[in-house]
Order: C-alpha cells, then sequence, then structure tokens
C-alpha cells in the first residue's frame, strides 16, 4: 500500500526532495565527519560513537543557524540607528 501511494503524482514530487534532505545528511556524515569505518567494535560502543557524531553535526547546524539570525537581527536594530545619525 505504501509503494502504491508513493507513486501516486502528489507524494512522487515529495519523495524525489528526500534525496536532498535525509540522504544529504548521512552523505555529509561519511564525508565531512568520517563516518565511513568506525573504530570500535560492538553495537553498544558503536551506537555511542554515532550518537556523539551527530549530537556534534546538529549543534553545529544550529550554532550557525543563530549566528545567521543573530547577524541578521543585530544587521536591522542597529545599522538604522547609524544611518540616523549621519543624515
Amino acid at each position: 500500500m505504501a509503494e502504491d501511494i508513493r507513486h501516486t503524482p502528489k507524494y512522487k514530487m515529495l519523495y524525489e526532495k528526500r534525496k536532498e534532505t535525509i540522504e544529504r545528511v548521512f552523505a555529509d556524515a561519511k564525508e565531512k565527519y568520517s563516518m565511513r569505518y568506525t573504530l570500535y567494535r560492538g553495537l553498544a560502543q558503536v551506537t555511542n560513537w554515532v550518537r556523539l557524531k551527530f549530537a556534534a553535526m546538529n549543534l553545529k547546524k544550529f550554532a550557525k543557524r543563530k549566528w545567521d539570525v543573530d547577524r541578521v537581527l543585530h544587521f536591522y536594530f542597529v545599522f538604522p540607528l547609524f544611518s540616523r545619525s549621519f543624515a
């Protein structure tokens, strides 16, 4: 049933976006965070290692977004003050 739904026009477009979002995370993990291989053995150790890597990725993403928002807010609230004083 899920396979049939996936081939409807509405969900076909949605499914194509999966490559750009979900699979991109795993590609970045493999390329940028050296997750092609692990130094650990055993499910528990590898699971902890993967969780730590993804936590670092999420914190980095959060910090970058917060930085962008703060920089935009700073520009809009501070820059008009300086532009009025010079006019």
